[in-house]
């Protein structure tokens, strides 16, 4: 099967998720495109970049489509072996639109949180995963708390320092830490912390933490919210084996249509 994947751009958790799937689904023997529209179409305008998303989509050949955020979906809404997955939720005007999508393309939506399950019902619910290949205890001496400087973070380092120095840790902020070297920057912590917004839909992070040893993670009740603290990282709905086997069911599924 032929997947074409479009995103806003490669970097950021979307971008991760779509190479994760990529990965995984190349394994299977599927073949997959991932087209960003920041980093390769170069999009300059909102107008432009719609219509040469549409126009990129109807050049190539592909047996599924599917966008990453309402705004990748909406110029191809109506075309057939389309889905879309929304990571979060949109804000202002950007939150209709995504309402929009989301009811126009009902079955053919894929959440990846239970907040988002909430607002549109008739969707998937598929956890995100964590590549447990990349991201494991390395056993090593564990001495700060650490925490992940984004621009949506309801904190800041001032705070984050507070917070250290209270549990007696040296506060370590992760920017702009190659991917590939996050595995080592968790295992360097006896805490993890992160506060996301209310729009957040999974916050990878929490997942990737678990999974590379730290003790305790602290953080609020959006994203994924309550699993933070008393999932077992380890159970099998937070694989990307688990995730591919249950989006390759919606999208082979015979009602979505």
């Amino acid at each position: 099967m032929k997947i074409l994947i479009t995103i806003i751009k490669y970097a950021g958790g979307p971008g991760s998720v779509a190479k994760e799937l990529k990965e995984e689904l190349e394994r299977r023997g599927h073949q997959v495109e991932i087209l960003s529209r920041e980093d390769d179409l170069k999009r300059y305008s909102l107008l432009s970049g719609f219509f040469k998303l549409w126009s990129e989509v109807t050049m190539r050949e592909y047996d599924v489509l599917y966008s990453f955020d309402w705004s990748m979906a909406l110029p191809n809404i109506f075309k057939k072996k389309h889905f879309v997955c929304f990571h979060s939720h949109a804000k202002g005007l950007s939150r209709m639109l995504q309402t929009f999508v989301g009811t126009i393309m009902s079955m053919r939506v894929v959440v990846v949180g239970n907040s988002l399950k909430d607002r549109f019902y008739g969707a998937n619910l598929i956890y995100n995963g964590v590549n447990r290949r990349r991201f494991y205890d390395m056993k090593k001496p564990r001495e700060y708390l650490g925490w992940i400087k984004r621009d949506y973070e309801l904190t800041s380092k001032e705070v984050m320092e507070v917070i250290a120095n209270g549990y007696g840790l040296r506060l370590s902020v992760a920017e702009n830490i190659p991917y590939k070297k996050m595995n080592e920057w968790y295992n360097s912590l006896k805490m993890f912390a992160s506060y996301p917004p209310e729009y957040t839909g999974f916050n990878m992070c929490w997942m990737e933490a678990k999974a590379a040893g730290v003790p305790k993670i602290l953080g609020n009740d959006y994203g994924i919210g309550s699993w933070r603290a008393e999932s077992d990282y380890k159970a099998p709905i937070f694989t990307w084996k688990y995730h591919v086997d249950q989006l390759l069911e919606v999208f082979g599924g015979e009602n979505v249509w």
